[in-house]
C-alpha cells in the first residue's frame, strides 16, 4: 500500500527528481514481468524513480495507478509524459533519501 506523504516532503522529492534524467522508460511493451523486475531493482537501488511514458498519452493514468498497486511505489507527480514514484528501502541502514518530517498534528489534537 503506497505510503501518504505531505505536500513538503513530495515537493522535497519532486526537487530531487527534477533534473534527473528518467531512469526507465516505458513504450509500446507494457507492463511485463521484465518492466516490474528492472522497476524494482531500481526503485531499491535509487528510492525516487523517474519513468517516461513513450506513445502512450492515453493510458498512462491507468498504467501508473497499476504501477503504484503492484509495487507499493507512491506517485509523486505526473507531468507531461514523465511521472516520479518513491519508495523507501525496507533497510533503514540502507535508505539514501531522507524525507523532511511530517508537521501534522496528533490525532484528536486542536490546531
Amino acid at each position: 500500500m503506497p505510503s501518504l506523504l505531505t505536500n513538503p516532503q513530495r515537493k522535497f522529492l519532486r526537487g530531487l527528481a527534477h533534473n534527473a534524467p528518467p531512469t526507465m522508460h516505458l513504450g509500446k511493451n507494457g507492463l511485463t514481468p521484465n518492466f516490474y523486475k528492472s522497476f524494482e531493482t531500481a526503485l531499491f537501488a535509487h528510492e525516487v524513480l523517474k519513468l517516461r511514458f513513450a506513445n502512450l498519452q492515453e493510458e498512462r493514468k491507468e498504467l501508473s495507478a497499476e504501477i503504484e498497486s503492484e509495487t507499493g511505489a507512491t506517485l509523486v507527480s505526473m507531468v507531461g509524459h514523465t511521472a516520479v514514484y518513491y519508495r523507501p528501502c525496507p533497510d533503514p541502514d540502507k535508505r539514501k533519501v531522507v524525507l523532511p518530517r511530517a508537521n501534522r498534528p496528533a490525532a484528536g489534537s486542536i490546531v
